[in-house]
């Protein structure tokens, strides 16, 4: 279940460089407040020449608007997470079509959808994702077997893990079963009631638990068709550039592996189930 944490974050601006801004910004995450240091750290890190949302407002401006009135983003996302309200408007993602070479042009595989959120929700979001990984780390949250979208795992961790299995299974006189499962796409299909699900069964300090809730609800996308602008409800899935989409994917994830003996790879979709089994055993199956 989440748990309410009571502690104090420094309202103060950050000093020093970035990265000693946003380490500060990190290790201070329970607070029941977003400090204008925190959130200055992660507007100054967005990157230039990314096309905007739906609003058209992009990263410069944002920049610009935030150097002008630095109260206003503070007061608005202080707000959203008093409120546990992440604003519809925030939510919406504009769906850009990409043309793949080689592809027959009627099959909807020939294009490659991007899906472009306003730009204001996606430094909420940041700052929401930086607090729920942070607390996911230094609470243990997570299974040392899960090697996706982690601070100092990758593939190659996930393959020395299963090597070690294979030895010790070796040492014990015993045989070992591996199998790969690639999981086509896994990290777009996974449905946001899964991830509330997993959300809920966590011990993320509650306001933003109920954040997280707010921005998986009423989520939409939208498409400039020949015929007008056709609006979806979107039930599954990590909008591109959703910053808070690894963080959730790895809930999901945790869940996953604590039914098993799996080992995640880097890549959502590929994972490796290992069993260590006696001869008389692997005969039987």
């Amino acid at each position: 279940m989440p748990v309410d944490v009571s502690g104090r974050l420094n309202n103060g601006r950050c000093k020093g460089s970035s990265t000693e801004a946003r380490v500060l910004a990190v290790i201070t995450g329970y607070g029941l407040t977003l400090p204008e240091g925190e959130i200055l750290v992660v507007i100054e890190d967005l990157p230039s020449g990314k096309a905007p949302g739906i609003d058209e407002i992009d990263n410069l401006l944002i920049k610009i608007i935030h150097k002008r009135f630095n109260n206003i983003f503070p007061t608005l996302f202080n707000k959203c997470l008093h409120l546990s309200c992440f604003p519809d408007s925030l939510k919406i993602g504009n769906i850009i079509l990409f043309q793949k070479g080689g592809k027959d042009q009627l099959r909807t595989s020939f294009y490659r959808p991007i899906s472009l959120l306003p730009t204001i929700g996606k430094v909420l979001e940041k700052l929401m994702t930086q607090r729920l990984t942070y607390h996911l780390e230094s609470t243990n949250s997570l299974n040392d077997r899960q090697h996706s979208f982690r601070e100092g795992k990758s593939v190659d961790t996930a393959i020395n893990e299963l090597l070690r299995k294979i030895q010790t299974a070796r040492r014990d006189g015993k045989h070992v079963l591996v199998l790969s499962i690639d999981v086509k796409g896994a990290f777009y299909n996974v449905q946001h009631r899964d991830k509330l699900k997993s959300l809920d069964a966590s011990t993320c300090p509650i306001n933003i638990h109920r954040l997280f809730h707010s921005l998986l609800q009423n989520r939409k996308v939208t498409l400039l068709t020949r015929q007008g602008r056709a609006t979806k409800d979107q039930n599954q899935g990590f909008s591109q550039g959703s910053c808070s989409g690894p963080a959730l994917w790895n809930l999901v994830a945790n869940e996953i592996i604590k039914s098993g003996q799996i080992t995640f790879m880097f890549n959502p979709s590929q994972m490796i189930l290992c069993w260590s089994l006696k001869r008389m055993q692997i005969k039987a199956l």
